[in-house]
């Protein structure tokens, strides 16, 4: 059995940082977050691995849905590029992942090959062919990365949502659509109050929430429960505010 030589260890350390991050919890932080920081400066002082790469295929972990808490690797990565003593290279290792996480959502919004399987991709092309479940949890995933302002705000504006609510639907059963509706739920739930504070447009909200207001289910289970919804919008205009409480 032929085994990695040392100018391989990637191969080796980059799932090892994506396992930790995955492994992430309310429970397990503090014990977990020391070694990924630890395994993430390592592979960031080796010159054998591009920060570009590492980001890439480390921002794989946002399509993991059925371990370990999006909002603890979220907090993990916000922690992680704020430390005072973080190196430059550092701060762009993380911004390049979020970018990369972002950027995959959007590829992923457009697609139409949706399954009701749970999935990691770890290339730019057929993001979704393991995506229904994994790719209403990767917006989960990305609405946290809204909250905690680890997103560009000219991304968020241009490419978050647009792809999700002008999507050509092909499928005649609806799943392609429910998919959305409940991606645009879960954005909503984990970053309302930021989405909604003028990083969307108007018309942009308007048109989620009418997909929302759908109320399609998905697989036999019912859709989003928009009433339970608990965010605020008053930077938008009073017209287009009176219109989006009918929906909440």
């Amino acid at each position: 059995m032929t085994r990695p030589s040392y100018d391989h260890r990637q191969v080796v350390i980059i799932p090892k940082i994506c396992s930790l991050l995955c492994s992430l919890g309310p429970s397990t932080y503090d014990d977990v977050a020391p070694k990924a920081e630890y395994l993430i400066e390592c592979a960031l002082n080796d010159h054998s691995i591009p920060v570009g790469q590492l980001a890439e295929q480390v921002a794989s972990v946002s399509w993991t849905s059925s371990r370990g808490s999006h909002a603890s690797v979220v907090r993990f990565l916000k922690e992680f590029r704020d430390a005072l003593h973080r190196s430059e290279q550092a701060k762009t290792f993380i911004n390049d992942l979020c970018t990369h996480v972002l950027r995959w959502f959007t590829a992923a919004s457009a697609e139409d090959a949706i399954t009701m399987e749970q999935g990691m991709m770890w290339s730019g092309s057929w993001v979704v062919m393991h995506g229904g479940r994994g790719f209403i949890s990767a917006a989960s995933f990305v609405g946290n990365l809204v909250e905690r302002g680890l997103l560009s705000h000219d991304l968020v504006r241009r490419l978050l949502v647009k792809s999700l609510i002008a999507h050509h639907y092909t499928d005649r059963d609806g799943v392609q659509k429910s998919v959305r509706a409940m991606a645009i739920y879960k954005l909503f739930v984990t970053a309302g109050n930021t989405l909604l504070q003028g990083l969307l447009d108007p018309e942009d909200v308007e048109a989620c929430f009418k997909t929302l207001d759908a109320k399609i289910s998905l697989n036999g289970v019912a859709g989003p429960n928009v009433g339970k919804l608990n965010v605020r919008y008053s930077s938008y205009p009073s017209a287009s505010r009176q219109k989006l409480a009918t929906n909440l």
